[in-house]
């Protein structure tokens, strides 16, 4: 079984550990707990609105119910697998390779009374200890772009889902036109692999053996989350200058981050990066 590289493992471990109280938390999940864009139409009244909406699309699309077995894959501090067991009466796993994102999912878990249906753990989402036929649902939102070897993913989440079992995902791409220098801030910034084409990681799905595979392009619904990320990044650059002029404060990691956030807009607006959706099915062994 192919794991995460090592250098991957600790380039995410090191941003998320700079970014998770201090921008995701502390500005940007809202209620919701999510480290995502938020989908929104013309009834969306709220930032936090939106980013629960992203659950709510992955869930009806996963056509996902009381007693569906999720593995979260790359949960975060658990926001999804909690919106899956508190709405819907699902039985959700999280896992993470962020220790103190575990953490914080738990007691996030234990406060809203979710234990007996609600598990998470540090776990490398390429080498989890499940067995075969775990999961009917195995779900990723804006995860996936952290995957070094998609196939090598595919491969793995092949075996844990049950026969007619769904892989959800939302993730970020880039289009063929996306230039070096975008590419390489988002990906730099937000500890990303290389940005796949929505093509690439269907073709993935395909190969790995998957069948039914469909692929939807949000990015027009993620466009007013896209601007509220916009205006958040912008404010933060001018404080970290601020502070780096006045105090001689740098913090290059999360200027980096901040970078990334634009960056990805700014190609959004253009076409040379998306907001994509994911499903495909396992078909019987």
């Amino acid at each position: 079984m192919t794991s995460t590289p090592q250098w991957q493992i600790d380039r995410v471990r090191e941003y998320y550990l700079a970014t998770t109280a201090k921008s995701y938390l502390d500005g940007w999940a809202k209620g919701s707990l999510g480290f995502h864009f938020g989908l929104a139409d013309e009834s969306t009244r709220s930032h936090e609105q939106s980013l629960l909406a992203t659950n709510e699309y992955l869930a009806g699309r996963a056509k996902i119910t009381a007693g569906t077995r999720i593995l979260d894959a790359g949960c975060g501090v658990g926001g999804s697998s909690l919106y899956l067991a508190q709405s819907l009466g699902a039985r959700a796993v999280g896992v993470s390779l962020v220790q103190e994102q575990i953490a914080v999912a738990r007691e996030l878990a234990r406060e809203r009374g979710l234990q007996e249906v609600v598990a998470f753990e540090c776990v490398d989402m390429l080498d989890t200890p499940f067995p075969a036929r775990s999961f009917d649902v195995v779900w990723n939102i804006e995860s996936l772009c952290h995957v070094v070897d998609a196939g090598a993913y595919f491969a793995h989440v092949l075996e844990l889902l049950d026969d007619g079992g769904r892989f959800a995902c939302i993730d970020l791409c880039r289009a063929e036109s996306c230039d070096e220098a975008t590419e390489r801030l988002v990906t730099e910034g937000w500890a990303l692999a290389p940005l796949r084409t929505p093509a690439a990681v269907v073709s993935a799905l395909n190969e790995a053996g998957f069948v039914e595979v469909e692929h939807v392009d949000l990015t027009a619904r993620a466009m007013l989350s896209a601007q509220a990320l916009k205006a958040a990044a912008s404010q933060r650059l001018l404080t970290l200058r601020a502070e780096r002029a006045f105090a001689g404060k740098e913090e290059p990691l999360y200027e980096a981050h901040c970078r990334a956030a634009l960056a990805m807009v700014e190609g959004m607006e253009s076409g040379q990066t998306a907001v994509s959706h994911f499903l495909a099915v396992r078909p019987p062994r």
